[in-house]
């Protein structure tokens, strides 16, 4: 059942990812023309900010899957519930403090910089003060999100995911028609908040049985945790940072209308990192089970590599397809030649994201044997390295200068330093790794081709007409990676569920 639930998991990601995507090609574009340039830059410049309220989280939510799967492991009921209770009790405290720093940075102008105007200031305000309550409420209700992952409930937790993905634009677009603005757009996010809490605590009382105790305060776990976490914490920090710094330049350098434009490209890279993620996530669990348990490292390697092909397969078709018909999409989804340029800013952070995010099973691997201090150091110099990179660039050439110095320091610091970390430290097969990736090359050179030839000759002027050569690209990238790249394991994931369906069909 634990494979049927991680293969279910990792295909409903995809299901929601597309959905996710075929709902922002309406709602964004709606979004941005009822909003206008001003106020849509000045919702976009506020999301950072709660981002790092988020952080306040300090990297817990790791140690929570960690130290349950080692009681777990261990047939510790008692020590699973003292962790519940533990957790359930920090996180309040947590989302209070989130909180009264929201309400406090919502008061202090100078978080918004310079370039924005006296209104534009009041509404960021307001709109920092609805999602503050917004956040604080995710701290206690993460207690049982992360609670279902540790259970493999993939389904569930995918579908609840799915809904509130789907009804929160449903409500929104006519709200938005209706002459409503970005206040109550945060507004309806916050309910969906509430809502799908209730359902996740419902679901983990009643069908997970989940255990709590709250006697005792385990101060000395607590401690035991947060040395675990200080360094999961700075990565964490430094993560959501090197993504967000560029809007944040943006915003000081050049205001709010530089900040709409590159939205589109920073957008579009959230989607390539969650498509990429989408199958490490629902590994978590199984990670740091097979640590607890001591299995033996070329387990670890066996899936770490896995892995990395599947994520190199489906990650270097996205972005293959996005040099084929990307430069008329953004423009179709901007809606306007002034974000032409967000092609070039995506394929620069497609890049670099492409050779770190394959990786992202390493991630857990680190933090299952916990040495991940190394990782956070790197990508904190990662940070300071792009802040220094990027200040001039971005100055210079906006948000395309932004995207060349997070492209030159993830490349340097997440992929060279990392992986010579994986090979040296975590004992990881790096060079085996990348002989498994290389052998997926040779199936992307006639895709490659095609993608190139497309972006050239094919210059579609609506959303129909993208579909032609997209399809086209599809069916090359398809046919080229089963012939000359896919293995046995790879091909059966495609036809174990395509024989499955065909043999229901024909009783």
């Amino acid at each position: 059942m634990r494979v049927n639930q991680i293969r279910a998991g990792a295909a409903l990601s995809y299901v929601s990812m597309a959905l996710s995507t075929v709902i922002s090609l309406v709602y964004t574009p709606i979004m941005l023309r009822q909003l206008g340039d001003s106020e849509f830059g000045v919702y976009q410049a506020v999301l950072p900010i709660i981002s790092y309220l988020n952080l306040l989280s300090f990297g817990l939510g790791s140690a929570y899957v960690r130290y349950y799967s080692r009681f777990r492991a261990a047939g510790d009921k008692e020590g699973c519930a003292k962790l519940n209770g533990m957790f359930l009790v920090t996180y309040l405290i947590l989302g209070g403090l989130v909180l009264a720093i929201g309400f406090g940075l919502s008061y202090c102008d100078v978080v918004f910089g310079k370039k924005l105007t006296a209104e534009e200031i009041d509404l960021a305000e307001r709109l920092l003060r609805i999602l503050s309550v917004n956040a604080a409420l995710t701290f206690p209700i993460s207690v049982f999100e992360s609670h279902v992952t540790i259970n493999e409930q993939y389904l569930f937790q995918k579908i609840v995911a799915m809904g509130k993905q789907v009804l929160n634009p449903l409500i929104m677009i006519p709200l938005l028609l209706m002459g409503y603005r970005s206040v109550m757009l945060t507004i309806v996010s916050l309910i969906f908040t509430v809502i799908s809490g209730v359902v996740n605590i419902f679901y983990c009382l009643k069908k997970l049985k989940m255990p709590f105790a709250f006697r005792r305060y385990d101060f000395a776990l607590l401690r035991e945790m947060f040395g675990f976490t200080v360094y999961v914490f700075i990565g964490i920090v430094v993560d959501n940072l090197n993504w967000s710094i560029d809007r944040q330049l943006l915003t000081w350098f050049h205001g709010s209308g530089a900040v709409t434009v590159y939205v589109i490209a920073a957008q579009l890279n959230n989607y390539f990192l969650l498509f990429g993620n989408a199958i490490s996530n629902v590994m978590t669990p199984r990670v740091h089970r097979l640590v607890a348990e001591n299995a033996p490292m070329r387990t670890l390697d066996a899936l770490f590599t896995k892995v990395g092909r599947l994520q190199f397969i489906l990650l270097g078709g996205i972005f293959l397809g996005f040099v084929a018909i990307g430069q008329s999409f953004v423009v179709l989804w901007g809606g306007g030649e002034q974000f032409r340029v967000d092609y070039w800013t995506a394929l620069l952070l497609f890049f670099a994201c492409l050779w770190t995010n394959i990786q992202t099973v390493g991630i857990e691997i680190q933090r299952a044997k916990n040495m991940h201090k190394y990782r956070s150091l790197v990508y904190l110099g990662v940070l300071v390295g792009n802040i220094l990179i990027s200040i001039p660039l971005c100055m210079k050439w906006e948000g395309l200068g932004a995207a060349i110095g997070t492209a030159i320091a993830t490349l340097v610091g997440n992929v060279f330093l990392m992986n010579r970390y994986y090979y040296k430290r975590v004992g990881l097969n790096i060079p085996g790794f990348w002989r498994h990736i290389c052998h997926l090359l040779p199936a992307m050179i006639l895709p490659a081709a095609a993608a190139v030839l497309l972006a050239v000759f094919v210059h579609p002027a609506s959303y129909w007409a993208l579909i032609p050569p997209g399809l086209l690209f599809a069916a090359v990238y398809a046919a080229s990676m089963w012939l000359f790249g896919m293995n046995r394991y790879e091909r059966s994931l495609i036809t174990g569920p395509l024989r499955r369906i065909a043999g229901r069909l024909g009783r």
